[in-house]
């Protein structure tokens, strides 16, 4: 249960009156929780006297994430069709979710919720795993980290000076957290949540999210269930380093826990990914696009590495030369990955669809008029331009993308695990990149553009070849050509003939 220290501090934040308070409408809703007799009439009323509450509640009822078969046209419905005791849990956990701002620098209120609704969401479905209740545990995977909000919201300059040096170290924020103010956001979450008279099964469930083996036997499954959800959101993210400690800790609940390899994985990661968009239609705020870190990736990137080292083991030069391998798949004017790094990926790649259906897109560019450029400014000067095109595209994309220098100033990127949708916003974002680059030579600023073309092997019947994904690809790209250059083309159609580019059916 919550520390002594987290409890001090809750006393004190109320003595200041910091601390923060669950809006009207979550009071009224915990006071039902609290009560064994409550029906659905006295619910039902609560919740209409909140617009804003009636319709997250509604749409909630009527996503396919609640499997409904008929459209839940009232806050009454809605009572009737998922039940009572789901309705409170979920208006309570809607209505403490939306309740509380802060101004606190360093905290960033819009990934905060992000994290917050994927961890809800990964709870009640890992919940089957823990055979624990789904909707018990999605209002604790929502509450697993408001005590990150609460402490933002009461300690404001003193909180923002521990997430600073959370993030300067590198280091757990839990432990910078008891570090410097003698608790952490688990144990002070949990005790705002207990001075909410909260369920003590929700509160026990928050306060062992990083430990459930303390709680007790009959909350031990849904603190399993935050506990696996705390751990995997970060997947989901977009985390700017997801450290070797994470990665480990994640596979460990993927394998061990969920008994799942790396293809079960990936299925359960797109349906929480569906989930996701749906749940998040129900909050009225402003949330971040959510993506699946690629937690294999590396594992992937060892099986091309080790075949190339395969057909380099037949030289003696590999044990002679310790750059051998880096040489033998990097390119040497760009720094990128090499022809051969990416014959090997695609080959991979390819196979596993084939094998697990798992969908990749392929984007090939090419610099436009890039032989005039070189014959106007001189080839050291074309070169740096090759050199800057592969930097800042480089930049934009996800670490689990490879790009590569095909040949000349051809180069192709590979994004594994990408859907309709995410590849058209990668061509698009590439070339737009590249157009807004800015080449500084002999004093002179100079622009180029690059003409694009993207294959999805979701698009294929079959598990498309090597040669024939490369093939489609280079047409799209001569289809962009034809339309003009500086253009991106997918299923021989450019840019400038679709009417939402990034948003296709």
């Amino acid at each position: 249960m919550p520390s002594e220290n987290a409890a001090n501090l809750v006393t004190t934040l109320r003595k200041l009156k910091r601390l923060p308070s669950p809006p009207g409408t979550a009071l009224r809703v915990l006071e039902l929780c609290r009560r064994d007799d409550t029906d659905v009439k006295e619910i039902a009323d609560v919740l209409m006297a909140d617009p804003a509450l009636s319709g997250r509640l509604l749409r909630y009822a009527n996503s396919s994430t609640m499997g409904s078969n008929r459209e839940v046209a009232s806050v009454r419905d809605a009572v009737l069709c998922l039940g009572l005791r789901t309705v409170k849990l979920t208006a309570l956990g809607f209505s403490l979710a939306t309740g509380m701002e802060t101004d606190c620098s360093g905290f960033d209120l819009k990934l905060f919720w992000t994290g917050s609704i994927l961890t809800a969401i990964m709870a009640r479905r890992f919940a089957t795993y823990y055979e624990t209740d789904r909707e018990e545990a999605f209002t604790a995977g929502l509450l697993a980290g408001i005590g990150r909000l609460g402490l933002a919201y009461g300690l404001g300059e003193t909180y923002a000076k521990v997430l600073k040096e959370a993030v300067g170290r590198s280091a757990p924020l839990h432990e910078v957290e008891q570090e410097l103010m003698g608790t952490d956001h688990v144990d002070f979450g949990a005790e705002l949540l207990a001075h909410w008279s909260l369920p003590a099964r929700l509160v026990e469930s928050v306060a062992n999210q990083l430990h459930p083996g303390s709680a007790t036997a009959r909350t031990r499954p849904m603190a399993q269930a935050v506990h696996a959800a705390v751990k995997l959101a970060p997947l989901f993210l977009r985390e700017p380093d997801i450290s070797d400690e994470m990665k480990k800790d994640a596979r460990k609940v993927i394998e061990a826990d969920f008994k799942l390899d790396e293809a079960g994985w990936q299925t359960v990661a797109d349906e929480i990914l569906v989930d996701y968009h749906q749940v998040s239609n129900v909050f009225e705020i402003d949330l971040d696009q959510a993506e699946l870190f690629d937690l294999y990736a590396e594992a992937q990137e060892e099986t091309t590495r080790v075949g190339i080292v395969a057909q380099l083991e037949k030289s003696e030069a590999l044990a002679e030369n310790k750059d051998l391998l880096r040489q033998a798949t990097t390119d040497a004017l760009t720094g990128i990955a090499n022809r051969a790094c990416f014959d090997e990926r695609l080959k991979q790649l390819v196979a596993e669809s084939a094998r697990f259906n798992r969908t990749f897109a392929l984007i090939m560019f090419d610099l436009d008029y890039f032989k005039v450029f070189n014959d106007t400014y001189g080839h050291a000067t074309g070169d740096l331009a090759l050199r800057r095109v592969a930097e800042t595209v480089q930049m934009t994309l996800r670490d689990v993308d490879l790009l590569a220098r095909y040949g000349g100033e051809e180069f192709m990127i590979i994004a594994p695990n990408t859907d309709q949708r995410g590849a058209c916003t990668i061509a698009a974002r590439t070339r737009k990149c590249v157009e807004d680059l800015v080449v500084h030579a002999d004093g002179e600023e100079l622009r180029v553009t690059i003409s694009v073309g993207l294959a999805l092997s979701c698009d294929y019947q079959n598990a498309p070849s090597v040669k024939q994904i490369i093939s489609d690809v280079d047409r799209q790209l001569f289809i962009s050509k034809n339309a003009g250059r500086n253009t991106w083309s997918y299923r021989d159609h450019s840019a400038c003939q679709f009417r939402n580019p990034v948003a296709l059916s």
